[in-house]
């Protein structure tokens, strides 16, 4: 038996008044802040009603009209709604809604032509060559499609924007402004010097050498696996984008390289290069549009909300959205620093909810995630198993941007698997640790005390480094997890071990590449998937179905709680909510567990 001296003070009366007084302010203090939040939601309440129109108005679809989308707009992947935008009358479109509102658009004999405007966006590389097929299906109809752009990129910056441009069938651009078309750029930060300084070390392995998504803390530079990945990413995008653009164009590609390295242009430079078509300013080209096809304008917004669809009836394709990195637990957005997370118990249960909808034929799963942890998608490769087993439907795999490492794991499940020649995919491996603070500690004169009740209980501390008896059995465990990754990646995509091994231990594929290795089975983005499920589910081509979103909207109760949980009430506490958001990224670090994670990689273009 322990005996417990200090720091256990012993019990007294006056200790126990002492107590009680703390307990009784803390409550009050606690009370003081719920009544304060409460009252000052109900008021925001009442001020957003009567701000709120009491009929939002949408503007209808005009018998002649040109079809206008801001592509500088953020269109996230999921349904992003809150109760704010709400009362605003704001309906943000999904990158979904916006391939569907375009295709849609193409065969409504209302809509003559259609406009679109960038200058920054936010859309992913990949998002891009699905926009830019879903152009071209646009033009297909015999409509013209234009881009106008108040200048690409601001001094570089620009090149994925003229991307999206090439496209169209004219491009028109600002006078005095530029074509950003500079390249592409990758940076990768490296924090082990600096960790060094105030006492942390970054205690973590990996399966294998080129699985780096650590390297940014346990090293000062670029090992020679990750900058051969680098590379290897770096070239392919490049290499796609070159290619793509100088075939638009019409330009050689040997000049195309030139145009880049010469880049940022200004726009008479751009113009006499080919690179865009007329350089006038927005309002007047706008103008001339609406004066040659008689047409007014309606935004990607208005046309989307004037779409109806009432027929539950039909056979319903079920499209999940997986965004984000995975996680354990429930699904979570930011919508202040657009961070958008997924958890495992809310897919699981949009997963049962599609189960129990007897209309639905198909699912597309449209992966956008760098991964996670290891274990949440484990979880959600599972029940996507467990669905197609019990509902005897297929499963198809659309993937983003990114659909790497726990993202590609979740893949797994997909009957077809499709990606866009640049997402970024693969990443067959696991890594995981902690850091460690006990210098940290020794700067700050902070002296821990620990007593341990079994040999590796010190294992998820973050207080010491792993003993050897901890490190043998973390490895070993990573190395569980690894077999267990590769096995069913191998199963699921009848790959040889010896294969297997070239093409796992951490490696990244671009989309191209991952097809000629078998990592996936076809090229193309929401349309060819949608066409593919439509397929494995046995209905005809020319058969009308029905799209159902998931993860559904959020019922007004939901938005009440979100709003609860972010809003002005935990101003109340800025201090302690700062602390604790501060404390929860740390603990989440230090949490030992395998993660599938891509590296820390900024891709500037």
């Amino acid at each position: 038996m322990t005996t417990f001296t200090e720091p256990f003070p012993e019990i007294t009366t006056k200790n126990h008044k002492k107590i009680k007084v703390a307990k009784l302010l803390s409550k009050s203090l606690i009370y003081a802040f719920a009544l304060f939040g409460l009252i000052f939601i109900l008021i925001l309440f009442a001020v957003l009603g009567m701000l709120k129109p009491q009929t939002p108005y949408v503007a209808k679809v005009p018998d002649s009209a040109i079809l206008k989308i801001d592509f500088d707009e953020a269109f996230s992947e999921s349904n992003s709604s809150d109760l704010m935008m709400d009362f605003a009358g704001i309906k943000k479109q999904s990158f979904y809604d916006l391939i569907k509102t375009i295709n849609i658009a193409a065969m409504d004999s209302r809509i003559k032509a259609l406009v679109g405007e960038v200058h920054i966006s936010s859309l992913g590389i990949a998002q891009i060559q699905d926009l830019r097929q879903t152009i071209e299906n646009f033009k297909k109809t015999g409509k013209k499609a234009y881009l106008y752009s108040s200048g690409f990129g601001a001094l570089g910056g620009g090149t994925k924007e003229y991307y999206l441009a090439t496209a169209f069938d004219e491009i028109v651009i600002a006078p005095k402004s530029e074509v950003g078309i500079t390249g592409i750029g990758i940076e990768v930060p490296f924090f082990k010097n600096v960790l060094e300084k105030i006492g942390v070390k970054a205690d973590f392995y990996s399966r294998y050498q080129y699985k780096t998504a650590m390297d940014s803390f346990t090293s000062s530079k670029m090992s020679e696996p990750f900058y051969q990945e680098m590379d290897k990413l770096g070239e392919g995008v490049y290499t796609r984008l070159v290619f793509d653009m100088a075939q638009k164009r019409n330009i050689p590609t040997q000049q195309m390289e030139a145009l880049i390295d010469q880049a940022p242009l200004f726009s008479e430079e751009a113009l006499e290069a080919k690179l865009v078509d007329k350089i006038m300013f927005g309002q007047d080209f706008l103008s001339q549009l609406k004066t040659e096809y008689k047409a007014k304008f309606i935004s990607s917004q208005d046309y989307a909300a004037n779409i109806v669809d009432n027929a539950k009836k039909l056979p319903t394709i079920a499209f999940l959205v997986i965004e984000g990195i995975i996680t354990d637990g429930e699904s979570s957005a930011d919508a202040l620093n657009s961070e958008i997370i997924t958890g495992s118990e809310t897919v699981l249960k949009q997963i049962e909810d599609i189960k129990k909808n007897k209309n639905i034929k198909a699912v597309v799963v449209r992966v956008n995630s760098p991964g996670g942890s290891y274990n949440a998608s484990n979880d959600i490769w599972h029940a996507l198993e467990k669905l197609k087993e019990e509902k005897k439907i297929p499963v198809i795999v659309s993937m983003g941007d990114y659909a790497a490492s726990g993202g590609y794991f979740v893949a797994l499940a997909g009957n077809k698997i499709i990606a866009e020649p640049t997402t970024i995919t693969g990443s067959i491996g696991v890594l995981g640790g902690k850091f460690v603070l006990e210098n940290l500690w020794k700067k700050l004169d902070v002296n821990w005390q620990r007593m341990n009740f079994g040999k590796n209980a010190g294992i998820l501390s973050s207080n010491t480094q792993f003993s050897e008896s901890e490190k043998h059995i973390f490895n070993k465990s990573l190395d569980m997890v690894y077999s267990d990754f590769t096995s069913k990646v191998a199963k699921a995509r009848n790959i040889s071990e010896a294969d297997m091994d070239k093409l796992a231990r951490g490696r990244v594929w671009l989309g191209e590449q991952a097809l000629e290795n078998h990592l996936i089975d076809a090229i193309g983005g929401i349309e060819v998937a949608l066409t593919t499920a439509q397929a494995e589910a046995k209905l005809k081509p020319n058969e009308k179905i029905r799209i159902e979103f998931y993860p559904k909207e959020k019922t007004l109760q939901e938005k009440i709680q979100q709003l609860l949980q972010n809003g002005p009430a935990v101003q109340a506490l800025p201090f302690a909510s700062s602390w604790h958001k501060e404390m929860e990224q740390f603990n989440l670090l230090n949490r030992l567990k395998y993660n599938a994670i891509l590296p820390p990689m900024q891709i500037d273009m």
